[in-house]
């Protein structure tokens, strides 16, 4: 059987840094069929002034993030249009002046920080977050940052302590339980990228009704003081003004004089 649908299913993979998004992401596109899965980061969507010093930039700070362009791009795939999104260069730290075209294919992944936050989160028909070990994040960013983007040992660790840590515990996981679905990524990633990529073939061949599955999966969501199909953290919380409470002025601009980059950042007194 043939897909059906008036508009292409929307899927958000959230997570901390270096919990494996785009990993996954790929993955399922590759076991699905590249002809019937698009893949779009939201890393196409960071904007950076000009930096003398690349590693003040915190790319782990909503503030960063081209939000129109990218809640235009996933409204056109929603209403079935082509989309022409933005690239971004992590090496030079800019964004590129060609875009990628992603098309309206069955199924439409999106993965990044910030996928679970408003206005983002109302986008998608499921979402899902990866639940991974800090450090296993820690070391899937050192894995990556060395290979994909150029980075010392001492430069990775420096941003980890300064940026990526606190952003992740103030942006990233509170949004956690706006997810449908959290799944334990450290120890069940290829159970996890094989059920997906299996939903996601049934849903395309038409022997999936994936509406009634999604239904049933929000009904099990139960949280205290909330309805079954709100999260803990309200998602009419905007993430431009959770930047705004949080700016990047708040996180340090450079590590303590007396805590090097090779220790955890604990604080001057060690706590």
């Amino acid at each position: 059987m043939e897909w059906m649908s008036a508009r292409p299913i929307m899927l958000g993979i959230a997570g901390g840094s270096g919990s494996g998004k785009t990993h996954l992401a790929r993955q399922i596109r590759r076991m699905a069929g590249e002809s019937v899965v698009s893949v779009i980061s939201m890393d196409s969507y960071f904007q950076t002034e000009t930096h003398d010093d690349g590693a003040a930039v915190n790319f782990d700070h909503p503030g960063h993030l081209d939000l129109n362009q990218m809640l235009a791009d996933l409204d056109a795939l929603r209403a079935g249009r082509v989309a022409e999104v933005p690239s971004y260069d992590f090496r030079t730290m800019r964004q590129t002046p060609r875009a990628q075209r992603v098309d309206p294919t069955p199924v439409v992944i999106v993965e990044g920080l910030f996928v679970l936050g408003e206005p983002i989160v109302s986008r998608f028909d499921l979402t899902c977050f990866l639940d991974v070990a800090d450090d296993q994040r820690l070391l899937g960013r050192i894995l990556r940052d060395r290979t994909e983007r150029n980075a010392t040992i001492e430069e990775i660790v420096d941003r980890y302590q300064r940026f990526v840590r606190p952003s992740y515990a103030v942006f990233v996981a509170p949004a956690r339980h706006n997810a449908d679905v959290v799944v334990d990524f450290t120890y069940r990633r290829a159970f996890f990228a094989r059920l997906l990529a299996h939903i996601v073939r049934d849903y395309v061949r038409g022997e999936l009704d994936l509406a009634s599955l999604i239904h049933e999966i929000r009904q099990e969501n139960y949280t205290i003081g909330y309805r079954m199909d709100q999260g803990v953290m309200p998602a009419t919380i905007d993430l431009r003004d959770l930047a705004r409470a949080y700016p990047e002025t708040a996180f340090p601009p450079s590590m303590p004089n007396d805590v090097g980059p090779g220790a955890l950042y604990l604080g001057r007194e060690g706590h």
